[in-house]
């Protein structure tokens, strides 16, 4: 037993002498790698003392450059124009970014501007398309988003007008109501989607047409301008209205109007409405007699004469329907009412309108 018990005590004590010569190689090891890492680190960071205390070289320093500013890189022509602008800063961006010609004439200016204006007017057309479609069961918000649709793209055909048709054949002053027009849809776009705004789309569509606007306002400024004073654009300023005691000719103030009121004569009847209907050879409603009228003619007035009597009927006079008049018997006498209100579902004051219209439009003795 004793010989046994030796022998287990032998063999139990004999792996311990491997064991600590094992923890002394490994402590031997890890103060090594300690060690080396400690010399690297020194090196190192006198390395980059000496680096980081070494001047640059010339020609380091001309591959320093400073980040661009708009007085640096932008054309003189650009921001002497935007200087017709109230939202100049916007203006210079906008220009700066956009595809204009070296040394561009002013109208070249002015034509960019527009440019900037009817790409944005397409993303908010997008983002407002988006909520249509998101809105199925949101009768409000379905209302906002068709009556947007409408209004964008009536701004749409304005811009369009301005600096394909006008600016071109010289009618600066169509250039300008057209412009105003499309400024005031985009503004119409902007209130129905007030009282619908009740998702995250809606208010960054919202967001959106406010820069949208900013830069038809630009736009607008700059041809208020070129009217006023042509290629001096130094004498080109922010637009100034009555409110800054300012009233140009035909506006009504102390210069007189040359705007002229009453029925225009020699008007010819092109179809005529009347109560009895087609017995008597016109049309029964007010809408049937519009929708005949041709589309996108601007050489003539389209009149529809509305004989005594009252329609109650809703009449949209549509974009395309150039020119149209319509001719009553007289006050009291031809009535054109409905029954539309804002408040209804689905109605908004957009339309509500008993006459609606898109396009020009003259009631002579209604």
């Amino acid at each position: 037993m004793t010989t046994l018990t030796t022998k287990l005590t032998l063999t139990t004590n004999y792996p311990r002498k491997p064991r600590n010569f094992l923890h002394i190689f490994m402590a031997s090891l890890l103060s090594f790698s300690l060690l080396s890492l400690f010399l690297f680190l020194s090196l190192s960071s006198s390395a980059t003392l000496k680096i980081n205390h070494q001047p640059p070289t010339k020609q380091e320093q001309k591959q320093i450059s400073k980040p661009p500013s708009f007085a640096t890189t932008t054309p003189p022509g650009i921001l002497q124009a935007c200087k017709a602008t109230r939202l100049q800063d916007t203006c210079v961006s906008s220009l700066s970014n956009a595809n204009v010609p070296q040394n561009p004439t002013p109208l070249q200016i002015i034509q960019s501007a527009i440019s900037v204006s009817d790409t944005n007017l397409k993303t908010a057309q997008s983002m407002v398309k988006s909520i249509l479609e998101s809105s199925a069961g949101n009768i409000d918000r379905t209302a906002a988003a068709k009556n947007c649709m409408e209004v964008l793209n009536n701004s749409q055909y304005r811009i369009t007008r301005s600096a394909g048709d006008a600016l071109p054949r010289g009618k600066i002053k169509d250039a300008r109501a057209w412009m105003s027009a499309a400024l005031l849809y985009q503004y119409d776009c902007s209130n129905a989607l007030k009282y619908a705004n009740d998702t995250s789309l809606t208010n960054q569509t919202m967001s959106f047409l406010d820069t949208l606007m900013s830069f038809s306002s630009n736009a607008l400024s700059m041809i208020v301008s070129y009217d006023a004073y042509g290629n001096d654009t130094k004498s080109w300023g922010p637009p100034k209205t009555e409110r800054d005691g300012v009233w140009e000719l035909g506006s009504g103030g102390d210069l007189g109007s040359e705007l002229r009121g009453g029925i225009p004569s020699n008007l010819t009847p092109d179809v005529t409405v009347c109560k009895n209907g087609s017995d008597n050879g016109c049309y029964k409603t007010v809408q049937e007699a519009v929708n005949t009228a041709p589309d996108n003619e601007w050489g003539r007035r389209y009149v529809i004469s509305i004989r005594e009597g009252v329609y109650d009927e809703i009449v949209r006079v549509p974009l395309e329907k150039k020119n149209v008049v319509f001719l009553g018997d007289g006050m009291g006498k031809t009535v054109i009412t409905g029954s539309l209100s804002a408040g209804q579902p689905g109605i908004s004051t957009y339309n509500s309108a008993t006459v609606g219209r898109g396009g020009p439009l003259d009631l002579a003795g209604c």
